[in-house]
């Protein structure tokens, strides 16, 4: 009968249940698929749009100052448009693929503060606690795995504000032309956010790798 009492036990313990949820969640690569992303396919994929709308625009403008702002406003919603289909493209083909992440949120039978203080391990705010290092693993995967889909469309924000905010200047009107220019900067503050706690993540899981997780007693027995 203890065995039966303590398998219900710990199908009782919002813990247990955490650890059972964070078995076999790995980071098998998100860095570096993020990386690739920023180094390689983001920067060929602007560059050859900037050069057909260049094109498109050498041909059939005017010449005029309006027109080429125009064809600018024109030329970023195409690349809003190009990178939200080539980010959903690059998530589905290489970020998924990159970890091991689950379905189910490793901290969704915690306490808040129980959370909180998870997070704080990962950041590296407070020492990591050997007893759950196996829940903060398997959190800071999923985290990872966020964080790395929200990177891949970060560029979006500056070309939505920043030619709607030359076009304003060029009008004349200075303070809408700040108003947006200040929200290009709150967002840029926001994506930095967004690369340190990737790179925290990162670190936590570099730095743990390796560490034993604790065993039951009666497993310990065994």
């Amino acid at each position: 009968m203890g065995g039966i009492e303590n398998l219900a036990a710990d199908s009782d313990d919002p813990w247990a249940k955490a650890t059972r949820r964070s078995q076999g969640l790995v980071d098998e690569g998100l860095g570096q698929a993020v990386t690739a992303y920023y180094a390689r396919y983001l920067p060929i994929g602007l560059f050859l749009l900037v050069v057909a709308v260049a094109l498109v625009a050498f041909f059939v403008s005017s010449g005029s100052e309006a027109d080429w702002s125009l064809y600018l406003i024109v030329g970023c919603g195409l690349a809003v448009v190009a990178v939200l289909t080539g980010g959903l493209i690059y998530n589905s083909k290489h970020v998924v693929p990159a970890a091991e992440y689950g379905n189910v949120d490793v901290l969704l039978s915690l306490e808040s503060e129980e959370r909180k203080q998870i997070r704080q391990q990962i950041a590296g705010k407070i020492p990591a606690e050997q007893d759950h290092l196996a829940v903060a693993r398997g959190a800071a995967v999923q985290m990872r795995k966020g964080l790395a889909t929200q990177l891949l469309f970060a560029p979006i924000y500056p070309l939505v504000f920043l030619p709607q905010a030359l076009r304003l200047a060029m009008r004349g009107d200075d303070l809408f032309a700040w108003f947006m220019l200040m929200a290009v900067g709150l967002l840029a503050i926001g994506v930095a956010f967004v690369v340190r706690d990737f790179r925290r993540a990162g670190r936590f899981l570099t730095r743990t790798t390796g560490q034993p997780f604790p065993t039951k007693p009666d497993e310990r027995r065994a």
